[in-house]
């Protein structure tokens, strides 16, 4: 990467952490109301504005500042509902782009995190604000694998059965991991673009969501290469398509989880195997330049 693209990518990653921590001191002012019962339904109308305002403000220093480009075609959500993001993972700049994608004109999404964050600033301010469903882990010492992934796959979903109560899109990185080419010989499986998908977490978030209606959003994420956050911010990623497809739900069972998994990742690895994913005659691949 060239010397003004690191300039690029230092200066928007100050900017963003600058416009994180801003609109997170707001946060935390306004945080009392919302152990105001009266006041609960205000706070969330506008802790969830701050949140679109932020991610807007990420869309104009990426690409006015680090000049990133990516496209999809526009997607509207019912904020009302809850909702599952589903994402195949190949950088750090994942998150920027699908809170582009879903949050912009949609929910805000929320991630699936450690207790241990609630103590950090900032993010202590934001899990608390938004509700972020929060992992508590509680399996004993000596506990098997399997018994260790039981209880992952409870806290999963006691923590994504919040968002009924407080509408938003849960993001899941279904791989668990980043994409290597390293990851994927040493994992195996029957994918040339992607690893192997996970369906424990995925299973127990829709089975703790399907009363509340929504839908599942599958986006493919395609780079022209790998590339790093850093790499991304200054500008030197190239062009990424995002391609979406929603699916309600109820239309997926909990039992089936890791059979309509598979089936959803060899559609995005024959969807990222293509030259462009633009040229794909997918009814995926209806995109249209981000403005």
């Amino acid at each position: 990467m060239t010397f003004p693209g690191h300039l690029r990518a230092a200066s928007c990653l100050a900017a963003i952490a600058l416009n994180l921590a801003f609109w997170a001191v707001l946060l935390l002012f306004l945080l009392p109301a919302k152990a105001v019962r009266r006041s609960r339904g205000w706070f969330r109308r506008v802790s969830n504005r701050i949140y679109r305002a932020a991610v807007r403000i990420d869309n104009t220093l990426l690409r006015h500042v680090s000049q990133a480009v990516w496209s999809f075609e526009e997607l509207t959500l019912d904020p009302t509902r809850p909702h599952i993001v589903l994402a195949n993972h190949r950088s750090w700049a994942d998150v920027l782009i699908v809170q582009s994608v879903v949050a912009t004109h949609g929910p805000i999404i929320v991630f699936l995190g450690k207790r241990e964050l609630i103590y950090m600033p900032i993010f202590g301010v934001i899990i608390l604000a938004f509700d972020f469903p929060v992992l508590r882990r509680r399996t004993r010492r000596g506990a098997s694998p399997a018994s260790r992934r039981d209880d992952d796959r409870r806290r999963v979903g006691e923590a994504a059965a919040a968002l009924i109560e407080s509408p938003a899109a849960i993001l899941s990185f279904a791989e668990g991991t980043r994409f290597t080419e390293a990851k994927r010989a040493a994992r195996g499986g029957s994918y040339d673009h992607l690893l192997p998908p996970r369906a424990g977490g995925v299973a127990a978030m829709i089975e703790a969501l399907a009363p509340g209606g929504g839908t599942i959003v599958d986006l493919t994420l395609a780079y022209p290469r790998a590339v790093s956050l850093w790499e991304f911010l200054g500008g030197a990623a190239g062009p990424v398509d995002v391609a979406w497809e929603t699916v309600p739900i109820t239309d997926v069972a909990p039992e089936r989880v890791q059979e309509w998994l598979n089936d959803r990742w060899q559609r995005k690895d024959t969807l990222l195997g293509g030259t462009n994913l633009m040229d794909s005659n997918s009814d995926l691949s209806n995109l249209s330049e981000m403005e």
